[in-house]
C-alpha cells in the first residue's frame, strides 16, 4: 500500500481521504551545522520516523517543511534560515490545506527544537480556525529515559548522542566517524547568550568525564531508533484515544 501522500493519484486520494483514513503525517525541519552529523539531519529524522509510523497507524505522509528556523548556529556554514514569522504562516497555511483537502488529524512531526513555539502556535491555530484535530511531537522529549538506559548517564544535547544515534541507525555513511568524539562541544549557560554559538555541538549542562560525546555502536543506535519509533507510536494512540472520547 501507498503511504506517500505524493505518490497517490487524485482519483487513488479521493478514494481513500477521508473514508479511509483521515490522519496525515508533516515531517518538520531546518537546515542547520550539526557537529559531525548531516546538515539536514532535523529532516532526515522525523522524515525516516514518518515514513515508519504511517502503516503502523494509518496515516499518510505529507511532504516535509523543510526549511525552518534556525538561530545560534545560522553563521555557520550551509546553516539556512527563514523568518519566525514566515515559517509559521508557512506551515499553518500547508497544514490548513491538507485539512482542507479532507485530513481531519495533523501530526507535525518536528526535528527541530528552535522552532518548537512556532510548531506549537500552529497547532492552536488549526483547532481556532479550522477546527483540526492536531499535535506537535518531538521525538527527544518522548525517550529521555530510553536514552539513558541504553547509553547510561550521558549528557543531552543539539547533534549529540542522541541525534548521532538516530542518524547512525538510519543513515550511518552520513556520520563523519573521524570526528565525532573530537569536534568541539559546550554547554548552554545561564547569563550568556553568543552568536555563533561557540560549538556545534550544544549540549544541556557542561560534562564531567566526556558524556556529551556522540557514541557510535550501531546496535544501541538501532534499539535507541526502534524504541523512539515505538514511543511516537504508543504517545499518538493515546492522543488519539483523547480524541476520539471527545466525539472527533
Amino acid at each position: 500500500m501507498i503511504w506517500s501522500l505524493s505518490d497517490l493519484t487524485w482519483e487513488a486520494f479521493r478514494d481513500r481521504i477521508p473514508s479511509k483514513t483521515d490522519a496525515v503525517i508533516v515531517p518538520v525541519g531546518t537546515i542547520e551545522a550539526h557537529g559531525a552529523i548531516p546538515l539536514g539531519t532535523d529532516n532526515l529524522i522525523p522524515t525516516r520516523l514518518a515514513q515508519d509510523l504511517a502503516p503502523r497507524i494509518g496515516a499518510l505522509v505529507a511532504p516535509a517543511v523543510s526549511y525552518g528556523v534556525t538561530n545560534t548556529l545560522l553563521p555557520y556554514p550551509g546553516s539556512t534560515t527563514v523568518s519566525s514569522r514566515t515559517f509559521e504562516a508557512y506551515l499553518f497555511e500547508a497544514a490548513a490545506g491538507l485539512v482542507d483537502a479532507g485530513f481531519r488529524r495533523v501530526i507535525l512531526l518536528n526535528g527541530h527544537g528552535g522552532q518548537s513555539a512556532e510548531v506549537g502556535a500552529v497547532v492552536r491555530r488549526l483547532w481556532a480556525e479550522k477546527k483540526a484535530y492536531s499535535v506537535a511531537i518531538e521525538w527527544w522529549g518522548l525517550v529521555a529515559d530510553v536514552c539513558r538506559e541504553i547509553y547510561g548517564e550521558i549528557v543531552s544535547g543539539h547533534a549529540g548522542v542522541e541525534e548521532t544515534a538516530m542518524v547512525l541507525a538510519l543513515a550511518p555513511e552520513l556520520v563523519d566517524g573521524t570526528r565525532h568524539a573530537t569536534i568541539r562541544r559546550a554547554p548552554r549557560q545561564t547569563g550568556v547568550q553568543a552568536r555563533p554559538f561557540p560549538a556545534s555541538i550544544i549540549l544541556e549542562r557542561a560534562e564531567k568525564d566526556g558524556e556529551g560525546a556522540p557514541v557510535l555502536d550501531p546496535g544501541k543506535a538501532g534499539e535507541f531508533y526502534e524504541r523512539t519509533l515505538r514511543a511516537v507510536e504508543s504517545t499518538l494512540r493515546s492522543v488519539w484515544t483523547g480524541w476520539d472520547q471527545i466525539g472527533r
